[in-house]
């Protein structure tokens, strides 16, 4: 069957939500809730979608089967919230919310109601981030010991003065919450669950709400493995996403020294003074047709797997990933690091148990 879709967001909902869930055969996106801007029009030209600015209307009118929403981590909680009390499922932007709390709400809610949801951490579907995955899987390098994390670069907000959400804690934006929570994400991923964390924070004089810049961190894996992170968002020179994993039998350094988000990564494999890059054009990328945002092509392929989850309800045992619960965790470390607790907690399966 066809799912019909309505997208929230005139940011990321509506430059990258959109395309991405347009591009899906079996998914008809009915229209876009967002501010009026001469932009916005196009696109819902483009796409032939209606606009709403209340998305409350919009839900009540179309009645969709799913909704697509990149808005405000604070105001996430509310729109998601009322969609799943009204049985629609959710692909959600990340953060999920900006508290444990919050995000543990839904969590239940979505598992109460058996219905499709997942959030968009994109890192994973980029191919030399799964040719790393199998190395690892594989032992390619044996047991890992160690993994070094850096990225650097000067985030929109920072470079171009403007005093936005995206640089106030309060409502899901700093460095920890807005870029890191991918970090959380994919190191887990990568290593499995993180047991401990010691985490300092700091903030840039270019960061109007004095959301942090910085962040300086050290974590243990449950595989003993041990990491080392280092972000920056406020360095206007030589950008950076480097992650190097140690291992006894060599080493895998995964990089992108461009000031691309996605594009332009490279994955080397160093054992024996050799040092050999890995070729990962077996992991097929679909890319949109049209002139988009190059994360659309990542987004697209999580928006698939979440509109088959939609129309396989045999999956509503098993699901798809990352989905709420994978939100719920990430948001849990993020917790953890702002309160420099340091003990993680690990999340049990079965989450109507949780207290």
């Amino acid at each position: 069957m066809t799912v019909s879709v309505c997208i929230i967001g005139s940011g990321f909902g509506m430059y990258g939500l959109l395309p991405a869930f347009s591009e899906i055969s079996n998914c008809k996106v009915l229209s876009i809730c967002g501010k009026n801007s001469e932009r916005m029009s196009n696109f819902c030209k483009k796409f032939n979608v209606k606009q709403y600015n209340d998305w409350k209307e919009m839900l009540y009118k179309e009645r969709p089967d799913a909704i697509a929403v990149a808005v405000i981590p604070k105001h996430q909680f509310e729109i998601i919230k009322f969609a799943l009390e009204n049985n629609i499922a959710v692909f959600a932007e990340k953060p999920l919310t900006t508290s444990y709390k919050t995000s543990l709400e839904l969590c239940k809610i979505a598992v109460e109601k058996k219905l499709p949801n997942m959030i968009n951490f994109m890192f994973p579907e980029i191919p030399e981030w799964k040719t790393l995955k199998k190395l690892i899987e594989n032992k390619k390098i044996g047991k890992i010991s160690n993994i070094d994390v850096t990225w650097t670069f000067l985030s929109y907000d920072l470079k171009n003065h403007i005093k936005t959400w995206k640089t106030d804690v309060t409502e899901g934006g700093g460095a920890l919450s807005l870029f890191f929570s991918h970090g959380f994400h994919y190191l887990e991923y990568f290593l499995g669950s993180i047991i401990n964390l010691q985490c300092t924070l700091n903030s840039s004089k270019l960061s109007l709400n004095k959301g942090e810049t910085g962040i300086e961190m050290s974590v243990t894996f449950e595989n003993g493995c041990k990491g080392n992170i280092h972000v920056n968002i406020s360095n206007s020179e030589n950008p950076t996403h480097i992650l190097e994993f140690h291992g006894t039998d060599g080493k895998l350094i995964l990089k992108n020294i461009t000031s691309k988000i996605v594009d332009d990564f490279e994955l080397y494999l160093h054992n024996s003074n050799k040092q050999e890059k890995i070729d990962s054009s077996h992991f097929s990328v679909c890319f949109p047709s049209g002139d988009f945002d190059p994360r659309v092509k990542y987004v697209s392929a999580l928006a698939w797997r979440f509109i088959q989850w939609c129309n396989e309800p045999i999956l509503s045992s098993v699901g798809s990933h990352p989905d709420f619960q994978d939100g719920l965790r990430v948001q849990e470390l993020i917790d953890t690091a702002r309160t420099s607790v340091g003990n993680i907690l690990i999340l049990p399966i079965d989450l109507d148990t949780k207290t």
